[in-house]
């Protein structure tokens, strides 16, 4: 047995709990009781897993940022516990949050103009300000209708919602984002996974379709850049596909707007297949240009009088405020622009230095090179116990687990940013490499020591059951 195992155990707050019922093991569906007779009771056995994993110190989510999350940040867990390290949570992929030129823009709105937008986007709700923010976003993805949205995640349901029609078919794919797919449900029931970025099932599904309803309305959804692997689908085969098969396409670029392709255009731009007739795009602010806002392009304008008619989010949400759509502009152009060009370049050589530190380590990347870095840790039990550990070696960042990721593929996602230095990301990728292995080694010994107490437990109870002499 090796004593550094133990070195950092008494880091822990509550080591009795670490092998406590599903502090390490399980996920929160375990605990939830569908079968309760009043609805709030559900939650009860929910609410005693989380107080564990609480206690034993190896919840790192809902965290509270103290100060400036900058490249360094310190957080502050719900027990109160504070942490301090380099900072790979924040989505900045562009690094413009602290930007002076976005800050600026932010305070000659809040100067000049009311500081919301008064309503909502088919009354009262729009303004010089945004109309020519719409037209710009339109030509940067080289259509020729705009349309802003109060969030990235209304723009994403908003724009499935306001196209598909209760009998029309959406193919989507299997790891879409959660807005993308209750928007999907929600405008009809005719919704079919298919298996991730695999177009050709794509291809056999809607040949199945327009052979049983010719005359049927399809709507496939993708995205250009997937947030918990990192990949990106072949979108120009895929168009090419839905246009054989009279399909749209619609394209979430939430991930990659700003950080790839050229002018900060993204997977599409990278395809060479903006402004396509056949596509419509939707999107968010709040990756990469320090905002909250999403937004929809199309060339046809049919599309964007609907999505008042049937897009919620759009129709019942009050609008951009002139200081978020300031923002917003400023930094898409300036990501647009020869100052962008240099950010992606720094962007993607932090990407690389990465990726590259993980595989000298052994550890597996998702994806391509991209903002998300995802590397595998496995295991929930020793992705919880890694991260605590990360936490306490200076590194604030986060790890994924089931439902989020498919069970047993528990994973570190960090996001990347141009305001890193290589030295930094060098030591984060030793961090993790050395929380990783320690979890893996320590959860064994938890378990045999769990083991020993169960069997230690038994002994006494055969003990205690003998006739007395």
């Amino acid at each position: 047995m090796n004593p550094s195992i133990y070195e950092f155990e008494d880091k822990f707050p509550n080591t009795d709990l670490l092998t406590a019922d599903g502090v390490l093991n399980k996920g929160q569906m375990r605990y939830f009781n569908p079968n309760a007779d009043h609805i709030l009771d559900r939650f009860q056995g929910l609410e005693g897993w989380l107080r564990r994993r609480l206690q034993a110190g190896v919840f790192s989510h809902r965290l509270q940022v103290v100060g400036d999350p900058g490249t360094q940040a310190t957080v502050r867990d719900l027990a109160g516990r504070h942490f301090s390290g380099i900072n790979l949570s924040t989505v900045d992929y562009m690094g413009l949050s602290d930007h002076p030129k976005l800050k600026a823009a932010a305070q000659t709105a809040l100067d000049t103009k009311r500081l919301h937008s008064v309503n909502t986007g088919p009354l009262l709700g729009n303004s010089p300000d945004s109309g020519a923010f719409e037209t710009w976003m339109a030509r940067h993805m080289q259509h020729d209708h705009g349309m802003l949205f109060p969030t990235g995640w209304g723009a994403s349901f908003g724009g499935v919602a306001a196209i598909a029609r209760p009998d029309d078919y959406i193919l989507i794919d299997e790891y879409a984002h959660q807005s993308l797919k209750q928007g999907a449900n929600a405008s009809c029931k005719n919704v079919i996974k298919f298996k991730h970025l695999d177009n050709a099932e794509v291809a056999e599904r809607l040949a199945r379709i327009r052979k049983e309803a010719p005359k049927a309305g399809v709507l496939v959804v993708t995205e250009g850049l997937y947030s918990m692997d990192g990949d990106a689908p072949d979108i120009k085969e895929l168009l090419a596909i839905c246009k054989a098969g009279k399909a749209a396409l619609l394209v979430d670029i939430c991930h990659d707007l700003g950080c790839t392709g050229p002018r900060g255009t993204g997977t599409l731009g990278t395809q060479g297949i903006l402004g396509d007739p056949d596509l419509i795009v939707v999107g968010a602010f709040s990756k990469a240009f320090a905002t909250n806002g999403g937004f929809l392009t199309t060339s046809n304008l049919g599309v964007l009088f609907s999505a008042i008619c049937f897009s919620g989010p759009y129709t019942y949400s009050t609008s951009l405020s002139p200081m978020q759509i300031a923002v917003a502009r400023t930094g898409l152009e300036l990501a647009a622009g020869p100052e962008g060009d240099e950010r992606r370049a720094k962007l993607a050589s932090n990407i690389e230095v990465t990726r590259d530190r993980a595989a000298h380590h052994g550890i597996a990347v998702y994806g391509a090179p991209s903002p998300i870095v995802s590397l595998h840790v496995g295991p929930e039990n020793v992705a919880r116990l890694a991260c605590a550990k990360a936490f306490h070696e200076g590194l604030v960042t986060t790890i994924l687990e089931y439902p989020v990721v498919s069970r047993g593929k528990a994973r570190f996602r960090l996001s990347m940013s141009p305001e890193h230095d290589h030295a930094t990301l060098i030591k984060a990728v030793d961090i993790i490499a050395d929380a990783i292995a320690w979890a893996e080694t320590y959860q064994e010994q938890l378990m045999a020591r769990k083991t020993a107490s169960s069997q230690e437990a038994d002994d006494t109870s055969e003990d205690a059951m003998q006739p007395m002499p």
